[in-house]
């Protein structure tokens, strides 16, 4: 699986406020000195013990001793992999936190994707075909990573990577279809394969 380039790791965790991700969830959280104070939500807590320092854009809490950036936030909070939570901080960073149910619910993991299907369900196989070539080749045009590959290779002339619709499978259509222990999930992997 490649690898999720450095630059925009470090983009993410420089550009996306761990404080809005944290009051997008639905924690009101209170000024204390530089730092801010909520209820935790990953576990039972009647004092605020979670702390989101706007300064380091970092959160900790002191009950459950957890904490990191904006990536672990969506990490902890959606119970998503890594790879995961950085789509979904790409694709739209107020989708990433997703909306709590009451404050002080421990959070279960969900098995629902929220990054949008760029497939159709019900479409038949040439179509389906024909969505997954697109996505794959629109993920090429957006990866320097695979472009940079194809010029190596001598494959770089536009052209040519429009007209073969060459594309690059990064391993992240999985990511926005339903997982296989849905239904829905089940049907298309299977007409996929």
């Amino acid at each position: 699986m490649p690898r999720i380039p450095e630059a925009d790791i470090e983009r993410l965790k420089n550009e996306v406020a761990v404080e809005r991700l944290v009051e997008s969830a639905g924690i009101a959280l209170k000024k204390s000195g530089k730092d801010r104070i909520g209820v935790c939500p990953f576990h039972e807590d009647s004092e605020p013990s979670l702390v989101v320092t706007p300064a380091k854009n970092l959160w900790h809490c002191f009950g459950c001793q957890i904490g990191g950036g904006p990536i672990d936030w969506v990490m902890k909070f959606r119970g998503v992999s890594f790879r995961h939570a950085v789509e979904l901080l790409k694709a739209d960073p107020a989708l990433a936190a997703g909306v709590q149910a009451a404050p002080g619910t421990p959070q279960e993991r969900s098995t629902a994707r929220s990054l949008p299907a760029p497939v159709s369900f019900d479409a038949d196989d040439q179509a389906l075909l024909n969505q997954v070539i697109g996505y794959y080749h629109e993920t090429l045009a957006q990866s320097p990573e695979a472009l940079a590959y194809l010029k190596a290779r001598g494959l770089d002339h536009p052209e040519l990577i429009a007209r073969f619709k060459l594309g690059y499978a990064n391993r992240t259509l999985g990511l926005r279809l339903p997982t296989r222990d849905r239904q829905a999930g089940s049907d298309i992997r299977s007409r996929l394969q």
